[in-house]
């Protein structure tokens, strides 16, 4: 093509030849416009090995394969009989209940951040109190499994939002270097510990998919931590005969530490685009 060649050699065939320019001049544009010789497999200088950037990038491609509904579909289905065995069988039923605690817990994601604890306080809590009056042993295993199942709905949406570029460059910074040093030292461990720890570390968790995480080590980590964490709450309920009142207050103290937790940031958010937008008109005036 033309835009190869060299700017210099497309003048030189441009311009007319005079006698008053040097040999040298003559000799090197020949050298320049001259065809590089072919390089032989001895001289050729061996490939780069890929850096660690990009045999991540490499390996987020490959989980990329993972499709939506591989998961999706049978979740819904797995919702839809919930769903119906609730409505069958009835609230006041065992098997009601649970279905309702499995539909609730497995829809409470990071993408749906809904509280989970006061839901464990109701469903373990007295009958006699507006609870369930459900088993804290049933209510502790179907809520972790549920809770697992969530968490798949983030491995499978992070996964899917690294086919994007932007969300690829997190991996680029330095506090995300630190962070997966500090998780790859005990991957299980610390996935079993964020998910008993009271307090929301959503951190941990999308580190562990971020890291390609196999998806059953990831599943089984998060029941493992979070039985436990159910079971005891559940037991308190059960053994302190905690009513519908404690539910509510539960609720809401979750609702005012979500709001804690994400309404700052937008207001700030907000605010930097009302500050922009009245520079923007200040400029224009």
């Amino acid at each position: 093509m033309a835009d190869s060649l060299p700017g210099d050699d497309r003048e030189a065939r441009a311009a007319p030849a005079t006698d008053a320019a040097p040999a040298t001049d003559a000799a090197l544009a020949r050298r320049v416009s001259a065809p590089a010789a072919p390089s032989t497999d001895d001289d050729r200088a061996p490939a780069a090995a890929p850096d660690a950037q990009d045999v991540a990038e490499l390996r987020l491609a490959r989980r990329a394969a993972l499709r939506l509904r591989d998961w999706f579909v049978p979740y819904g289905i797995v919702l839809a009989a919930a769903a119906t065995v609730h409505l069958t069988c009835g609230r006041g039923t065992t098997a009601g209940g649970l279905a309702l605690v499995l539909a609730y817990l497995s829809l409470a994601c990071t993408f749906l951040p809904l509280p989970t604890w006061w839901l464990i306080v109701w469903a373990a809590g007295p009958v006699a109190g507006g609870g369930l009056g459900l088993a804290p042993l049933a209510v502790a295993t179907v809520g972790a499994i549920a809770t697992a199942a969530a968490n798949m709905h983030d491995y499978y949406l992070v996964t899917f939002l690294y086919r994007y570029r932007p969300v690829r460059r997190i991996r680029a910074t330095r506090w995300y270097g630190r962070a997966a040093a500090w998780y790859n030292r005990a991957p299980f461990g610390t996935l079993a510990a964020a998910s008993f720890v009271p307090i929301p570390i959503d951190v941990v968790r999308l580190l562990a998919i971020s890291e390609g995480y196999p998806r059953l080590r990831f599943a089984i980590g998060s029941i493992v931590g979070r039985w436990p964490r159910y079971f005891l709450v559940a037991l308190l309920a059960d053994q302190f005969k905690l009513g519908w009142q404690w539910a509510v207050g539960v609720l809401g103290a979750g609702v005012a530490l979500g709001l804690a937790r994400g309404l700052p940031p937008l207001v700030r958010k907000l605010a930097a685009r009302i500050r922009a937008r009245r520079v923007r008109k200040e400029a224009s005036v």
